[in-house]
């Protein structure tokens, strides 16, 4: 009997073929870059007089009058403050009579002189005696004339015992009392010209480096004036404080409606330039110091790519970039140490 071998066919396994799974997008922090940070930035300041002058006597005295307070209108010749007249002219009569004694004192050194020679002449009197009074007659003369400049600048300090004002304008303040006794030079008051007006606002410090020589703002009184002014830069001060860490900008308004007062309170907003400004955090530059890049994230696919840039001012912890980005661009400005071109990054939170 035959028998009939069965023979069974097992399908072999069948490994399918299948690719990893995509790495998951890399966290990071990114920035949309923004032209002109300055813009639309505004500080609050005061209203001032492009020129104010301090007065004071050109003469030692003690202040008799001060007729003139904060906010006073004066004109070109009014007196604004005297020196105790009777004081000075004391001053004037002590120095006359001093210098009539010096002089006579001068004149009889002279005639002993003389005499002297007349003597030696003779032979009477002896050489030395001679330069003795030669010496004498040096010394009261030099003693005459001192004494003629002391009255000289006695009849100076008389006449310059009024003080007048320079030109019209308004006093801004008062630094002196009646009473005290000024030396010559010492600030009595300080007098604020009627012409031009000027914004006065402090601003950080780092806002200046972005700041062009020509700058130019518009100025708003902070009440009861809605018209704005425009106002260009005139002046930057020096650092304001060091704790601050603000600097004073001048800027010139020329021609103000009278709502625009010495003080008043008034906002002044920086006019965007030609030339925009794009910063962005140090932490966003990678690369050695000669080839310094940022990672620019395309908005289609996330991915990220090397942008060559070219760093300018540093401000703080911002620096001015140039060339390579441009405004709406969205740049990573942590993690970007770790990141290779074309990876993919998350997606952007709002």
């Amino acid at each position: 009997m035959k028998r009939l071998a069965l023979l069974v066919l097992l399908p072999l396994p069948l490994w399918a073929e299948t690719s990893a799974p995509p790495p998951a997008p890399r966290p990071v922090v990114t920035e949309i870059v923004i032209a002109d940070p300055t813009r639309q930035r505004s500080f609050p300041g005061v209203i001032a007089a492009e020129t104010q002058t301090v007065l004071a006597f050109q003469t030692l005295g003690r202040l008799a009058t001060l007729p003139v307070s904060p906010g006073d209108m004066v004109r070109k010749g009014d007196v604004v403050a005297t020196l105790d007249q009777v004081t000075l002219q004391e001053d004037v009569e002590a120095a006359q009579a001093a210098a009539h004694a010096a002089r006579a004192q001068a004149d009889f050194a002279l005639q002993s002189l003389a005499r002297v020679r007349e003597l030696v002449r003779r032979n009477v009197a002896s050489a030395a005696q001679l330069e003795q009074a030669q010496a004498a007659a040096d010394t009261a003369g030099a003693q005459a004339t001192a004494a003629e400049a002391d009255l000289a600048r006695a009849r100076d300090a008389a006449r310059f015992g009024t003080l007048t004002a320079p030109d019209d304008g308004i006093v801004l303040s008062t630094a002196a009392e009646v009473g005290s006794v000024l030396s010559a030079g010492s600030p009595v008051l300080t007098l604020a010209g009627k012409g031009g007006r000027e914004a006065v606002i402090d601003v950080p410090a780092e806002f200046v480096v972005l700041l062009p020589a020509d700058a130019r703002f518009e100025v708003r009184a902070s009440q009861g004036v809605r018209q704005s002014f425009p106002a260009t830069l005139r002046l930057i001060e020096p650092e304001a404080g060091a704790s601050l860490r603000t600097r004073r900008l001048r800027l010139t308004m020329g021609a103000t409606p009278p709502e625009y007062r010495l003080g008043s309170l008034i906002t002044a907003t920086i006019v965007a330039g030609s030339t925009p400004v794009v910063t962005l955090p140090l932490a966003a530059l990678s690369g050695p110091p000669d080839k310094r890049v940022v990672w620019r994230v395309d908005p289609a696919d996330r991915a990220v790519h090397a942008v060559p840039v070219t760093p300018g001012k540093v401000l703080r912890d911002r620096v001015v970039v140039s060339q390579g980005i441009a405004a709406g661009d969205e740049i990573v400005v942590r993690g970007a140490d770790s990141l290779t071109e074309g990876q993919i990054v998350g997606a952007r939170v709002e």
